[in-house]
């Protein structure tokens, strides 16, 4: 009954696709890049190079070889529903993402401090999920999500930029994403909310460390 549920149930598949936890640091710089803040004065052919890598780094790359570990049977399904299918992609995944961390430090051009920060903390949430993952089944998703609200609300403090619209749809989708991840029967209701609740505490805490 649960892979039944989890192969018809079309909207909370679609939901889970599109607010995947890879796709969060490509959601975050658009954000950024268009707040109103310092950020969209950046040049645009600086814009466009931050853009293509960090989607290339914290999603493409990672995504892509997802069906080569298929392939090995290293993984049984493109959906990870077995905890032990979730240590290699979440390994590959903080590798990429250290590498696209090392790609912006080489940028020829300055890079603000919170688009290392967005990067940098993802990175970090990646590694508390491996972590806690060795023991039990935590939602990506909700860390993903949770990571994102946090960071554009300490954004708009430390920038008092009026971010207000962004947050309340995040705090919305999240919920959104918690209904979707229940009705897939993906998580219990525990890993869920711990899994927002890391990804939200985890968030704030790095980037207060960092200013």
């Amino acid at each position: 009954m649960n892979k039944e549920k989890q192969r018809f149930d079309l909207p909370s598949q679609i939901i889970s696709v599109l607010l995947h936890p890879l796709l969060m640091p490509t959601y975050g710089i658009i954000i950024l890049l268009n707040s109103g803040t310092h950020y969209s004065y950046i040049p645009w052919q600086a814009q466009k190079i931050l853009y293509t890598l960090i989607f290339l780094t914290t999603f493409l790359i990672p995504v892509s070889i997802i069906p080569f570990l298929m392939s090995l049977k290293l993984i049984g399904n493109i959906q990870m529903d077995e905890r032990k299918d979730r240590f290699i992609p979440l390994i590959i995944s903080a590798l990429s993402y250290y590498f696209g961390l090392y790609l912006i430090n080489k940028l020829p051009f300055h890079v603000p401090l919170f688009i290392k920060l967005l990067v940098s903390g993802s990175l970090i949430l990646i590694l508390l999920n491996l972590l806690i993952n060795i023991k039990w089944k935590i939602s990506a998703h909700l860390i993903g999500i949770g990571g994102l609200l946090a960071f554009v609300f300490a954004f708009s403090i430390v920038f008092y930029t009026r971010l207000i619209d962004v947050i309340i749809l995040l705090s919305v989708l999240s919920g959104v994403v918690a209904v979707a991840r229940l009705n897939l029967q993906a998580h219990n209701p525990a890993q869920v909310y711990s899994g927002f609740l890391l990804g939200f505490t985890g968030m704030l805490i790095m980037i207060y460390l960092n200013l």
